[in-house]
């Protein structure tokens, strides 16, 4: 690699790397705002730029090589185009410690350098590669402390009595921070549990409750006054007699070190506990013994995601005079943040209309296996992605091994009184931080090994069930449990991934991305206007 003065020299070939995340762009600036400062630098010490790579609205979570134009500049890279990456700073590079170090490896690996036209970082050098760990490290630490100053501040002002959040319904705070009973809101709350306790069911209760026209708890921050619902509901209610405040105990679970903990503070009590205690277990005996009617099943359960705010969709009911329409909508709105999912434009999707769909294909597959069992067949024989992590796999650990030779020479040297202590000190932290970062990659590595074997043996399972079910399609569209469990294992072999959001013209649209079909066929996208979700077949007795 041709020498520089720690700024490059006009020798070098240059290429330029630019990345904003969605978040950056919108707070912060542009990725011209980098393109402009690196101009500005080239122009300065006359550096010869071979090619830009810009990465637009990419997060710095995701690795170089999983970017687009970082993919691009990594084959680049390889073919020996250029000698040194400049950026604007380190974190363009990535956000975490294993995001830089691995792009930094990837580079080096076509030897290639990596610059910062705004830090002290030439990789190029010992010094620089210290200086790069030094960066790195403390760029992920400054926001693991901030993360944990912030937890640590949480549960501290719990600890000592102050409530954040919500409040439950029947309180408020006072001006000490204690809490205070609200006498109308604690009436009801005293009569609901009351009548569960005597044997009064929920969906009872929230009929008296709307029907007394008294309003609904919605929420009430500190400070603030109570926002009222819509109505009320049954599992308002559930909450309700379940509220361990209520008996004189606030219980606040909170996650520390990723253990859950729980916090006990004493407030005042609404009602005697066992009085509760009797309402909880009249709540239990109801529902081990209720009949009515069954629960509708949920056949593309954890598949969906939204395309606008990208939370997962979950299935609910939606009732409509006499009868039930089942639904499946972005968590926004099963939490009830109606005026947040209308903003976000988030729709709503009839649940026999997509599992219509869905199925219509996933039957299309059994009926006729042989396209999807041959595309299972060429996914099981291309081992190229496989490949390609073992060669890498491999090539780190022996580059571990390397660098823990260099680390035992130095050591012998000083020991041998060839290398001075100075000297030792100087180069002994360089061979530590490669053998750390070296060992994260291989970590790394490992873990992508292990979720590419675990699609090879969803591969083969789905090979397993088309060849099984193909000729007995009655044992997967019965009404038995069993029956519902198989299409549901069916579909999520088959199905990737379900993105709803709308079209141009506002209408519902669901994109299926399909396991095993062929690139030109593996995205299909189904269209419904927002009359025509409505216009489903109703279902009685739900």
């Amino acid at each position: 690699m041709p020498s520089t003065n720690g700024h490059g020299s006009k020798s070098e070939r240059v290429a330029l790397y630019l990345r904003v995340s969605s978040e950056e762009q919108r707070d912060t600036g542009t990725i011209q705002t980098q393109r402009d400062f690196l101009e500005q630098y080239r122009e300065l010490y006359g550096l010869e730029v071979v090619d830009v790579y810009a990465d637009d609205g990419v997060s710095g979570t995701i690795p170089l090589h999983e970017r687009l134009e970082g993919r691009r500049l990594l084959d680049d890279a390889t073919a020996g185009k250029f000698d040194t990456v400049l950026v604007y700073r380190l974190d363009r590079v990535g956000r975490t410690l294993l995001a830089v170090i691995d792009a930094h490896d990837r580079l080096a690996h076509g030897g290639v350098a990596l610059k910062s036209a705004t830090e002290p970082l030439d990789t190029s050098t010992p010094a620089g590669r210290l200086i790069f760990q030094m960066l790195a490290s403390f760029s992920e630490f400054e926001r693991g402390t901030i993360a944990q100053r912030t937890t640590d501040g949480l549960h501290r002002a719990f600890r000592n009595g102050k409530h954040l959040g919500t409040l439950p319904y029947g309180y408020d705070i006072d001006t000490q921070g204690n809490f205070v009973i609200v006498p109308g809101e604690a009436e009801i709350v005293r009569k609901v549990i009351a009548n569960i306790a005597e044997g009064a069911t929920l969906y009872a209760e929230a009929q008296r409750l709307n029907s007394e026209g008294i309003p609904s708890p919605g929420h009430r921050y500190r400070g603030r006054p109570r926002k009222h619902g819509e109505s009320w509901i049954h599992s308002t209610l559930g909450r309700m007699v379940h509220q361990s405040a209520y008996s004189g105990v606030h219980r606040v679970h909170i996650v520390r070190d990723g253990q859950e903990e729980i916090i006990d503070r004493p407030v005042p009590a609404i009602v005697e506990p066992a009085l509760q205690q009797r309402a909880i277990a009249r709540l239990a005996e109801n529902k081990q013994y209720s009949g009515g009617n069954r629960v509708r099943n949920y056949l593309l359960r954890g598949l969906i995601v939204c395309e606008r705010c990208g939370v997962k969709y979950v299935g609910f009911p939606a009732k409509t005079g006499p009868y039930r329409y089942h639904k499946y909508a972005c968590t926004r709105w099963k939490k009830r943040y109606e005026r947040r999912a209308m903003e976000l434009d988030c729709p709503r999707v009839s649940g026999n209309w997509l599992e219509r769909i869905v199925w219509a294909d996933v039957r299309r597959f059994l009926s006729d296996p042989g396209e999807v069992l041959e595309r299972v067949r060429i996914q099981l024989e291309s081992e190229q992605n496989h490949a390609d992590l073992e060669e890498r796999h491999a090539s780190l650990r022996e580059k571990v091994a390397a660098a823990e030779e260099e680390k035992a020479r130095l050591i012998r040297s000083y020991a041998k009184g060839t290398l001075s202590e100075a000297e030792l000190e100087i180069a002994l932290p360089d061979v530590r931080n490669r053998i750390e970062n070296l060992r994260l990659l291989v970590e790394s590595v490992e873990s992508d090994l292990a979720a590419r074997e675990q699609e090879r043996l969803a591969a083969q399972n789905t090979e397993v069930w088309l060849r099984k079910l193909a000729d007995n399609l009655e044992e997967v569209e019965g009404d038995t449990p069993e029956a519902f469990e198989r299409r549901r294992e069916l579909v999520r072999l088959l199905v990737q991934r379900i993105i709803v959001g709308r079209d141009e013209n506002g209408h519902t649209r669901a994109e299926i991305t399909y396991r095993f079909a062929p690139p030109s066929e593996g995205v299909v996208e189904s269209r419904v206007s927002d009359s025509e979700m409505f216009e489903e077949v109703p279902i009685p007795g739900y």
